[in-house]
């Protein structure tokens, strides 16, 4: 059971290790990463115009920190109670994670340029 709960808890740090290097790249890089956000750059330019690349970038900055403490919670819980609780982590990452890929206006609208 310890080898469960050694590779439950590396799984979560690494996806923490690797949510919070890429916050580190947009915080690093700011304005010139708007292109890694997918959602964004499939909006053709007109609707791009509308919306302000630096607010873009801090708000997904803000979602993969969210996302490193939700994995950071997981290791200590997956260490304390169960080993198995990485699955719904991933779980209820993956979800989030694949429905959050397309546009959505509602979703932009804090983005929008005054």
């Amino acid at each position: 059971m310890e080898r469960v709960i050694v590779i439950a808890v590396f799984i979560c740090m690494m996806m923490t290790a690797l949510l919070i290097a890429h916050a580190v790249v947009f915080t690093v890089l700011g304005e010139k990463c708007v292109w890694l956000i997918k959602s964004y750059r499939d909006l053709p330019k007109e609707k791009q115009n509308l919306y302000d690349p630096g607010l873009v970038v801090n708000g997904a900055r803000n979602g993969l920190v969210l996302w490193a403490l939700w994995f950071v919670l997981g290791a200590v819980l997956s260490y304390v109670l169960t080993p198995f609780l990485v699955v719904v982590f991933l779980g209820v990452w993956l979800a989030a994670f694949f429905s959050g890929r397309s546009f959505k206006e509602k979703k932009y609208e804090k983005y929008k340029r005054s």
